[in-house]
């Protein structure tokens, strides 16, 4: 009982932080340029989400202090690979596979602090930092998070089934992490009404879906599809070795706390009446 209410309050704090994410992005079509903008406050606010997040996996034991050494190696690596590709082959870059496989094996909350801190780093190494830092630190941190209930319901198998089940989120979350940007990215970036595919203030819902769904199939869908397909790609070929690997690490520093058992108490002896007593 007490582990399932742990889980539920790591998953009701999840929950709350992607409610609050998600108004970050839909803010923009509400108000189009006027939602602001303090890249600092919203950029802050993400990494003590993430390091909250981490606190708490903590506490209840769903992560150990040498899983964080882990976690801060997943980081720089994956930073270090945005370093040398910037912008990536067409849209595909290399670090969401990392992230993909460590939320995979250690969970949502490792995964969404993964995410999170990965784009942060990259973007200090390539001086990457503008409006968009937060929601991208956001998207990247959802890909860790929803990898790692993934992982919980495969029980982090690395049968084929399973692999085959993370290649299909690997491809699926190349799309929607493009799809996240340029929903918050359009009305902001985008000149009202000055296209058939612009953001229009006042328009209602079926207008803004119309205008948005041609601006992502214009300007972002192939850029997506390579950074989908290689998701696939790199899952598909290193994401048994990786899954493994992290998995050893998983097992070998994550202790298995559990309540303690009480000892039964023995009964004292009874000594009969008839046995007699030494003089």
């Amino acid at each position: 009982m007490t582990k399932w209410l742990v889980a539920r309050g790591e998953d009701a704090l999840l929950l709350g932080l992607t409610a609050a994410g998600l108004a970050l992005f839909i803010g923009p079509l509400l108000l189009g340029p006027a939602f602001p903008q303090p890249v600092v406050l919203f950029s802050t606010l993400v990494v003590v989400s993430a390091l909250v997040v981490v606190g708490v996996a903590l506490q209840t034991h769903r992560l150990s202090t040498r899983l964080l050494a882990v976690l801060a190696a997943l980081v720089a690596i994956d930073a270090t690979l945005r370093l040398v590709i910037v912008i990536g082959l067409l849209g595909f870059s290399p670090i969401f596979f990392l992230i993909i496989a460590g939320g995979f094996v250690m969970g949502p909350s490792f995964g969404f602090a993964a995410g999170a801190l990965t784009l942060l780093l990259s973007a200090v190494l390539t001086a990457g930092l503008g409006p968009w830092l937060p929601y991208q630190m956001l998207a990247a941190g959802w890909v860790g998070m929803g990898a790692g209930y993934l992982g919980r319901v495969t029980r982090r198998s690395i049968s084929p089934w399973a692999i085959g089940v993370l290649c299909l989120y690997g491809t699926a979350a190349g799309f929607i992490y493009g799809l996240l940007l340029d929903l918050w990215e359009w009305p902001l970036l985008v000149a009202s009404g000055s296209s058939p595919l612009s953001w229009v203030p006042g328009a209602g819902a079926a207008a803004l879906l119309r205008r948005f769904g041609g601006f992502y199939l214009a300007s972002s869908l192939a850029y997506d599809t390579f950074r989908a397909a290689g998701n696939l790609v790199l899952i598909a070929v290193l994401g048994p070795a990786v899954i493994r690997a992290l998995d050893r690490f998983r097992r070998r520093f994550l202790l298995d706390w559990a309540e303690p058992v009480p000892a039964a108490e023995q009964a004292p002896a009874k000594i009969s009446a008839d046995v007699g007593t030494p003089a």
